[in-house]
């Protein structure tokens, strides 16, 4: 009885110890989109304390934009968010490195289908 209780103790602790020792994640990359590299994460890393409901739309708008390839709506919400005034002049420098990045991406970006 001894021995069972003993297994089934080092077992839990194997289980438990086990699941503890994974690595954190990697911190999320820039997306290549069409040859063109787009800094999402940066951009969304130097908004992310901005709690303001005007900032985090544009930030889903750009977001949205660039993933589905409406490239004119991402830069218009770009340009609301570089000329927003609850945007610092820190986070406003990241914004007009993205948008640098997207008016490349929407250049390079391929004819649409007829």
């Amino acid at each position: 009885m001894n021995a069972n209780k003993f297994l089934a103790l080092a077992a839990t602790l194997f289980i438990a110890v086990g699941a503890g020792c994974h690595k954190s994640e990697p911190p999320p990359t820039s997306q290549v989109i069409n040859g063109t590299t787009v800094d999402m994460p940066r951009l969304q890393k130097a908004l992310e304390a901005n709690t303001n409901p005007d900032v985090r739309n544009q930030i889903t708008q750009v977001a949205f934009g660039v993933r589905y390839g409406y490239y004119p709506k991402a830069l218009m919400a770009l340009d609301q968010l570089s000329t927003n005034p609850n945007v610092s002049d820190t986070e406003k420098k990241v914004v007009n490195e993205v948008i640098e990045q997207v008016k490349k991406l929407a250049e390079n970006a391929p004819a649409p289908a007829q």
